[in-house]
């Protein structure tokens, strides 16, 4: 009869942990995000809403080379496998590039290695930007090429913001989404400079009155009194909206604290209440269909109240 000693209980309960959470992660899937669409003038007319990039590691985050060895991963087979080397490679990246970038190569999921190569640039850019940098133009796929370039730019963007800001503009097609992003990170500790970037009128008119959105979106993430300062202070322009892209990104940025009881605020509001109301709308869909919907009817412009139930039905079809 085999001996049930502590010792032996011990190293059975830890090896059926750890295979409920290979499993786990085995069977687990990230939300799969749908494609980037095509701009549609008409559409893109009101109100900006970048997104964030797909699959962007956040700045200085890392996960530990500790936790994910060579030799456990390669104990491992298929998607897991790859899954280990993307975390391990990550884990690596903010001290030793080529050890991550090694790691990377080892992937098989050839959209997985992009990705992998992306992260692990964004993460080694404030040890070494110029190094980091060099690995985009490497990466098979555009898509995760560019998002290498806007990954690195934000990781910079409260180090060295003005040259942040400018590498955007090698984004290619996140280029209006690092901006809004980046401008924004910049925003939340030096408006100054994040309004001399917006105010520069770089662009056609979606990239110029994304700049604004992002500065009320960040800056209320943190401060909504600095916020609406701010938002005051942008200029109407075309057809109001830059203010009105302003004052949509702050009640956005409000509401991932406050949620819909933001509305309160938008109500006291002379102007711009329509666009703070859809910048409501527009985080509670994320959460609540029916929540965000109610929110539109509230909305008083049609061509807005209109704007607004469309981007609440295509989140809600996602």
């Amino acid at each position: 009869m085999f001996p049930w000693t502590f010792p032996a209980i011990y190293a059975g309960t830890n090896v059926a942990c750890f295979a409920v959470v290979m499993v786990l992660l085995q069977t687990w899937e990230p939300p799969e995000e749908p494609p980037l669409p095509a701009l549609d003038p008409s559409e893109s007319r009101v109100i900006a809403v970048p997104p964030k990039p797909e699959g962007a590691a956040e700045p200085g985050e890392g996960d530990g080379a500790g936790a994910w060895t060579e030799q456990r991963c390669r104990q491992l087979n298929g998607e897991l496998r790859d899954v280990c080397f993307h975390q391990l490679a990550r884990g690596r990246a903010p001290t030793d590039l080529i050890g991550a970038l090694e790691a990377c190569d080892i992937l098989t999921d050839v959209a997985m290695r992009a990705e992998c190569q992306s992260d692990v640039a964004e993460l080694h850019s404030p040890t070494d930007k110029d190094a980091a940098l060099a690995v985009c133009p490497t990466i098979d796929t555009k898509k995760w090429r560019d998002q290498c370039v806007f990954g690195i730019a934000l990781a910079l963007s409260g180090i060295e913001p003005r040259y942040a800001f400018r590498l955007c503009d090698d984004a290619g097609q996140w280029r209006d989404f690092c901006r809004h992003d980046v401008n924004g990170e910049i925003a939340q500790v030096n408006d100054p400079l994040a309004y001399e970037h917006c105010s520069a009128e770089e662009g056609d008119i979606l990239t110029r009155k994304t700049c604004w959105h992002g500065m009320g979106k960040y800056i209320a993430r943190v401060d909504v009194p600095r916020a609406w300062e701010v938002c005051a202070r942008v200029p109407l322009g075309p057809d109001n909206l830059y203010r009105e892209n302003c004052v949509h990104g702050l009640a956005w940025g409000a509401a991932e604290t406050a949620s819909r009881d933001f509305l309160s605020q938008c109500a006291t509001l002379p102007d711009q209440h329509d666009s703070c109301r859809l910048g409501v709308a527009y985080f509670e869909s994320r959460l609540d269909t029916a929540s965000a919907l109610s929110i539109c009817d509230e909305v008083v412009r049609p061509d807005l109240q209109e704007k607004c139930e469309q981007h609440v039905r295509r989140m809600d079809r996602r």
